[in-house]
């Protein structure tokens, strides 16, 4: 499928139509990065009063997860991945924040009277590193991998937009990424596995506290979320080219 994208109004109108044809482009790829965008914005029927500092990054989480999937599909990758970079700290704040609720694990005020707001990731990894060592090795790993590849300019990810001509006289440099099905599957997919992996890690955390009430079918809904993802992650690692990045490459995408 060809999108228009030589003026502002065809970019537009490309991205549109764009996240109205994913799901018949990206299949259930798409539909469970969708639905679980959709159960983290869903997944908490209420929380007790002082865990206002949990609800403010799961708003982020929310909304950086629904930009990365949306900016996954209208073929963006670098972009999608900052918004799952933005999704990984604000989670591990949120997990934090569960627990952890006082404000002054989050900001202090400096001598000019302003906030600084630096030790907020440090004092949540070191804390999640040591009460919930499998997830917070989770979310460095994720995080590890973005920062190691589209977190930073890059000549690797300059194929997204450039081609040489045959004749090596002319290029283009498109708007938006030359497409390759597999790995906008394959972010879909990265997408759904850390929304199931804070879902998760919100959920351990609140058992100590039960500062949170989930929505009432949230057990037959994670399970079933759980069961399809693992299935397509089954489906790609069994693909011809997953194999073939993986013999390549020396290493597994997870």
């Amino acid at each position: 499928m060809d999108f228009k994208q030589k003026t502002i109004e065809d970019i537009i109108e490309s991205e549109h139509v764009m996240v109205l044809t994913a799901p018949q482009r990206y299949g259930e790829y798409y539909a469970l990065a969708r639905d679980m965008s959709a159960f983290l914005s869903f997944v908490v029927k209420s929380t007790d009063r002082d865990r206002a500092i949990f609800v403010r990054f799961l708003s982020q989480v929310k909304k950086h997860h629904l930009l990365a999937v949306f900016s996954t599909v209208r073929l963006h990758q670098i972009q999608a991945m900052m918004n799952l970079r933005q999704v990984l700290e604000a989670g591990a704040c949120a997990a934090f924040a569960i627990a952890n609720p006082e404000p002054t694990h989050f900001a202090s005020t400096t001598p000019e009277g302003t906030l600084d707001t630096s030790k907020n990731l440090k004092d949540a990894y070191k804390w999640l590193n040591k009460k919930f060592p499998q997830g917070s090795s989770n979310i460095q790993a994720m995080k590890e991998r973005i920062n190691s590849s589209t977190a930073h300019a890059n000549i690797v990810y300059t194929q997204n937009n450039f081609r040489l001509g045959d004749s090596g006289n002319e290029f283009s440099t498109p708007f938006f990424d030359i497409v390759d099905e597999y790995f906008v599957k394959c972010d879909l997919l990265m997408a759904s596995g850390i929304a199931l992996a804070f879902i998760k890690l919100f959920y351990g955390v609140n058992k100590d506290v039960n500062a949170i009430v989930w929505r009432d079918d949230f057990e037959s809904r994670f399970a079933s979320l759980f069961e399809r993802e693992t299935a397509l992650r089954s489906e790609m690692h069994s693909s011809d080219r997953f194999k073939e990045q993986q013999q390549k490459f020396g290493r597994l995408i997870k």
